[in-house]
Formats: C-alpha cells, structure tokens, sequence
C-alpha cells in the first residue's frame, strides 16, 4: 500500500507527541443562579458528583475546573467563609483530589462581586485579596488544589486587572501557600486576542510583563478558546480553522518569555462534522508545544446540563457523550479503559411539574425523589399556551371572594397551589407557580408556615431542634439526607 509522505509524517506525529501532563474538564453548577445569590443549595444552584468525577478519571481525565459563586463563600465582603458551601465544596476537592486528580478552584465571578468590579469602591482590591488569603489558608496543605484567581475579568482596564492579580497572588504567598496559581487575561480571556488586541487600552501581552515573570513560581496564564464565529463558543460552529492557529501567538507569548500557559475552556459542538476535527488540531498542537502548556480543560460537564451540546457528564451506567470519545486519545491520567461507552443524551423528566432550578443551558430542573431531575417543558406547557411566568402578577379582581375561597388569590382569577412552595410576595399575599401559571399560597400553607416555615421554600419541617446551618431564611437542619427546617416550636424550648 502507497502511504502519502504527509499522510505518514501526520501519523508520526500523532504517535510521537507526548501528552499533555493534564487534561479534564470544567464542573459546573457552583457557579450556577447568579439571580439568586447566595440562594438555595439543589434549588438555585449545586456542586459536582464525585462519582461522575470518579468515571472521569477512571477514562483518564485528571483536571477538574470546580466553579462557584464568590457571593457564595463571603456573604459579606471581608466576612468569614460560608460553613455550609466550604463544607460542601471541600468534600468534592478532598475526594477528587485523594484519587490522584487536579481541582482547580474556579471564582465564576467575572472579576466582579454582586456585580460590582474589584478595584472599584464597593468592591475594593483588599476584599478581593482577603477572599483568597481564607481560600489558600484552607488548602495550602494540598498541592493538587489549584487557585484560578477569577473567570473573564472584562470591560475594566487591563493594568488594573493584572494589579489586581498581582496583589492576588501575593496575598495567597503570604499565607504560606505554594500551590499552582492560574491568571487570567482581560477581555474574557481569549487565547485567540492575547497580544494582538488591545482591550480596554493595552493588550494582555504587554501588561502581564509588567506584573510578573518567569521568576514567579507556580503561576500559569490561563486562557479560554472557542472555534465559532466570534470565540463566544455560543453559535455551535468550528469555522476557526485550522483550529490550532487561534492560539499559535499566545503560545509563541508564553516560548519568549519562559511562562507556563493553561487553557481554562475549549469546546466543541457534538452536531458540527467539522469540531472533532477541530478539536483534534488543537490538542495535537498543544501536546507539541506540553513544555509551555500545562494542559487544558473542556467545556463542561456538571449535573444539571440536561441535553447541554457540549456537555460529556457520565450517566450512571458510566456512559459519555461523543465528545469524551474526541478527548480520550489525549487524556494523560493513568486508566485501563481503552473505549469510551457512548449514549445517546435523551431526556428524563420529573414525575411532576414544580420547577426548582435551571440549568446552565436553560433548562428547567425539578427535586424528586432526593435527586435532581428536568422538567418536561412540553408536557408542563411552559412557554407555551401558558407560558412560564415572568413577571408579578396583575391584580384585576376578576371574581368576588367568597367564604369558600382556599387562598386570596382566587378573588383575582388565579388558582390555588398544591403545595406551598412560594416564590414570590406581594400585597396580595404568597404566589407560587404550577404548569406556567401563578397560583396563590393556601391559607392553610400560610398557617402552616408559622409552625413549618421551610415548607414555603419546598423544604419539611426536622424531627429534632438540631441546628446545622443558619441563614437569611432561618435555621436548618438534616432529615433523611436532605434540608429540612427547624420548627419555630424550637425555640420557645
């Protein structure tokens, strides 16, 4: 058989090129519910699944990008961190990284907090910089935790932001902590504008030099790269090609001045015939080029993706999406598989319609039988002959009260709940919403709450006064491995 000389330096090359020394994926849904913040565990946002991690690993995958809410851990600038999300967070980072793997702990903050930029009066450095000092003082003891100091600073001046990251990095070293540190660029991070795009006054390749060096120890530049029309990632395409030209000027960055890179995001869509493709390019050249870049990790996986085009979260039966088969010739971490199992990402819904959550995709998410589960917009008719409300409701009488009436809102045309879940109050009392419809809080639900009072937020009441967690809402405590709240009759004891 003729072999082509191109065709057989390729396949050299392919053979020959030594792996990245990390490869995973980002895990979200930490970072999910910006809306709601801090908001409710498993309702407005959640943390990974150590188990699904686990199937990741055991394909080879040995980097996991963990995002979360800054909001979260400090509900107050200065303040303490949060006990139940360290907590919770914590598990997941000592679990994984027992198994040998990278957790790279992810601020999903967009250099901001409560919307406000760092740097700014409200938000100042100082805040930004005690923030980290509380995170590096929890896990300065393992160095297989990796600080990403912020996601996409944008639209605020590039040699304020590396000031920032400067100040950043300092803080974490004066607590004693050597781990990796990973800063980002300005401008949403983009591999693709490194040098040749002046954000916001000066490029990221001029600034960065100004605040550190091949000097600094255990830093790396991280960097996000999509391969559509504008490197949003959020079109479906790879038209960018061939892809590994998109990063060759950031790489060539990181040669000349002797850094170490990392790509934070990169992805592909499991529709377009040209990301595999695309995908593969890239991580050849990366893997070429493994003496500057530490590794890369892919967009994204997390429990409530739902049918998510970029997502590779394992089912249960340890099953990928196709993606995960485009990375496994690439994934550097120790594994005895040799095929990735493929399934077909079909939806499975929730028994009922009572939404809790949504997805980083949009999707609508539901809380049954003490896990999470999507909600069938079609069979529930949200968004369509009575769509999912979004605004406060009117308040045209439109029939009279009678003695009768299980709720105020039926003397303004609604329905009544079927549970007592509220999510929004007015002056005409607590709403909730069924099947795209507002619908008023009982009466009954309303007396209920002063004995129960997590009912209304879709939690039981404990069996005990034992207090776990305390927040805006009340007391909490655990029953049968979920929330439940402390009854107001606790405290009359």
């Amino acid at each position: 058989m003729k072999i082509s000389k191109a065709l057989f330096l390729s396949a050299l090359t392919l053979v020959s090129a030594k792996k990245l020394k990390y490869l995973g994926v980002n895990e979200a849904g930490g970072d999910f519910g910006e809306g709601h913040l801090p908001g409710v565990y498993n309702t407005h946002y959640t943390y990974p699944n150590i188990d699904a991690i686990s199937i990741s690993i055991e394909q080879g995958m040995n980097a996991f990008r963990m995002g979360l809410r800054w909001e979260r851990f400090q509900h107050e600038l200065f303040g303490e961190l949060t006990e139940f999300d360290l907590t919770e967070y914590k598990k997941i980072v000592d679990a994984v990284t027992a198994m040998g793997a990278v957790i790279i702990v992810d601020p999903h903050n967009y250099a901001r907090y409560k919307d406000k930029l760092i740097g700014s009066e409200e938000v100042p450095t100082e805040a930004f910089v005690d923030f980290w000092k509380k995170m590096a003082n929890v896990f300065k003891d393992n160095d297989n935790v990796w600080f990403g100091l912020v996601n996409e600073p944008h639209d605020m001046k590039t040699d304020d932001w590396f000031k920032i990251a400067r100040a950043a990095v300092d803080g974490i070293r004066s607590t004693g902590a050597n781990n990796t540190i990973l800063i980002p660029g300005n401008g949403w991070d983009g591999a693709w504008s490194w040098g040749s795009q002046a954000w916001y006054g000066e490029s990221n390749a001029e600034v960065a030099l100004r605040y550190f060096s091949s000097e600094d120890e255990n830093i790396a530049f991280e960097v996000h790269q999509y391969f559509d029309s504008d490197y949003s990632g959020g079109h479906g395409t790879c038209e960018k090609r061939p892809c590994q030209n998109n990063v060759k000027e950031f790489v060539q960055w990181l040669k000349d001045n002797n850094l170490k890179g990392w790509f934070g995001e990169f992805s592909g869509h499991i529709s377009d015939s040209q990301c595999k493709e695309c995908v593969q390019e890239f991580l050849e050249y990366l893997q070429l080029n493994n003496e500057y870049v530490l590794g890369a990790t892919w967009w994204a996986a997390g429990p409530w993706w739902g049918q998510n085009s970029y997502t590779i979260e394992p089912n249960a039966k340890k099953e990928f999406p196709g993606q995960m088969a485009w990375l496994k010739p690439y994934l550097p971490g120790p594994s005895e598989l040799t095929e990735v199992p493929i399934y077909s990402n079909k939806k499975t819904y929730c028994k009922g319609c009572v939404v809790t959550g949504t997805g980083g995709d949009g999707s609508l998410w539901g809380w049954e039988d003490n896990k999470a589960c999507r909600i069938d917009v079609e069979t529930c008719k949200i968004g369509q002959d009575t769509p999912e409300p979004t605004t406060e409701p009117t308040i045209e009488p439109t029939v009279e009260p009678t003695p009768e009436t299980g709720c105020k809102a039926e003397a303004l045309g609604y329905k009544c709940c079927s549970t007592c879940v509220s999510i929004l109050e007015d002056e005409n009392g607590l709403w909730g919403a069924e099947n795209g419809e507002w619908c008023g809080i009982t009466d009954k639900c309303i007396q209920n709450y002063n004995e129960c009072w997590s009912t209304q937020f879709g939690y039981p009441c404990c069996d005990t006064c034992d207090v776990f967690l305390s927040d805006e809402s009340g007391d909490w405590g655990v029953k049968d491995l979920d929330w439940c709240g402390i009854p107001s009759t606790c405290k009359a004891t």
